[in-house]
């Protein structure tokens, strides 16, 4: 399962389906998880340092904080995109409007033009 994992995020960046940004925290979480499954002892150490008497405690509470994270982080590259396509659309606003500006003559024509049919 993780093999597929990495597997599939080396695909979609070659693909260019996914950016860097993405493809680094997909394969950082594949390792992770690899280690994790590869010495089991690592999640004993996971457990002690929670502190829960279970393992699968730990590692439902590691989960859960992984995920917040990752909501975080997701709500945080939305919130730069918004910020980005902002900007975009101020930007082609204002050159529409410089436009209609500079030709004032287009204008005119085309509202004549529009009358007459």
């Amino acid at each position: 399962m993780l093999l597929f994992l990495l597997v599939l995020d080396l695909y979609l960046l070659r693909a260019r389906k996914i950016q860097d940004r993405a493809f680094v925290l997909w394969f950082i979480v594949g390792v992770v998880l690899a280690l994790f499954s590869a010495i089991p002892p690592l999640v004993s150490l996971i457990s002690l340092l929670v502190g829960t008497e279970f393992m699968i405690s730990a590692v439902v509470g590691v989960g859960f904080l992984f995920f917040i994270l990752i909501f975080f982080y997701l709500d945080y590259r939305i919130a730069e995109l918004r910020t980005q396509v902002m900007k975009l659309v101020m930007e082609i606003s204002v050159a529409k409007f410089e436009k209609k500006r500079s030709n004032p003559n287009d204008l005119k024509s085309k509202k004549r033009n529009n009358i007459h049919k």
